[in-house]
């Protein structure tokens, strides 16, 4: 009998001795998983932490942005002030002068042309104050189905007398026919072409011809600015779009215009293509997609 324990005593004390190792195992792995759990808790505060100040940082980006926008929007305001002042004031006195030859006439049909011709000064007047509000609104994107020819004759009509009386510049355009829409914020598309369409005429300080552009290619619509003007040297083109750089003398730019047009432009999901060659002029060619169309980056 003793002979047939022995060996069952020795099997139950070798389960034992296992059952004991595995106790042992699995404390060791209860305190390791311990460790790491309390490690990967210190490390997802330290990254909750982080979290919070970039969320920060990129909030205090977007102010920054925002910022930039409303800056060159009063910078570009206050270059086109006179000319502003200009489109506002002809109608005034357009308006004012046939008033008065109303109250001085009893010649019905003379206070009947009077009163047409103040009807259409008005309306010139509304046309202009009205795109004068739109351009400086700060509202966020508002993407629709938009005609980039449209936005071209807007900002032309905005920005011709400026270019005309102050700059001596000739606007040209050459505009696609049945050119398919683009989902995008005219005010933006438009606020990205005055930039160009300045900075064109300050490259031509003696005046000249800016040639618009419109047509489509490879699922994009396009714009394009060209003046004959001092161009862009080569090592300036890498930074063309940085903020706050300007070829500019002191007094004449902020910089911020092209790095606005960039950010625009990107935020359409479109490009911009720069051709200059120093001395004989430039070309600015946005693209945006599509409506409806998404191409390959």
């Amino acid at each position: 009998m003793k002979e047939e324990k022995d060996p069952l005593l020795k099997k139950i004390h070798e389960l034992e001795l296992e059952l004991e190792d595995a106790k042992s195992l699995s404390m060791a792995r209860n305190r390791l998983l311990e460790a790491n759990i309390s490690e990967l808790n210190d490390v997802y505060g330290v990254l909750n932490e982080k979290l919070k100040e970039i969320r920060k940082k990129d909030e205090r980006i977007r102010d920054f942005a925002n910022e930039l926008i409303r800056a060159n929007k009063l910078s570009v305001m206050g270059e086109l002030a006179g000319s502003i002042a200009h489109e506002i004031k002809n109608p005034l006195i357009s308006i004012q002068g046939f008033a008065k030859r109303i109250v001085k006439t009893e010649d019905i049909e003379k206070i009947k042309k009077y009163a047409r011709l103040i009807d259409s000064e008005s309306g010139r007047l509304s046309n202009v104050l009205v795109k004068l509000l739109e351009f400086s609104r700060m509202d966020e994107p508002e993407k629709v189905p938009i005609n980039i020819n449209e936005v071209v004759d807007d900002t032309v009509l905005f920005m011709e007398h400026y270019l005309t009386r102050f700059k001596n510049i000739e606007v040209i355009l050459d505009k696609g026919e049945n050119l398919p829409p683009i989902l995008a914020d005219k005010i933006h598309i438009q606020q990205a072409l005055v930039n160009i369409m300045m900075n064109a005429a300050q490259a031509m300080p003696k005046g000249g011809a800016i040639k618009i552009k419109t047509g489509e290619e490879e699922g994009y619509v396009y714009v394009s600015v060209t003046d004959k003007g001092t161009g862009i040297k080569p090592e300036d083109m890498e930074r063309l779009f940085d903020p706050f750089f300007t070829t500019k003398k002191k007094g004449e730019g902020t910089g911020l215009g092209l790095s606005l047009v960039k950010r625009l432009v990107d935020a359409h999901k479109g490009k911009i293509h720069v051709e200059s060659k120093l001395g004989e002029g430039s070309t600015f060619k946005i693209l945006i997609p599509h409506e409806n169309t998404t191409p390959s980056s």
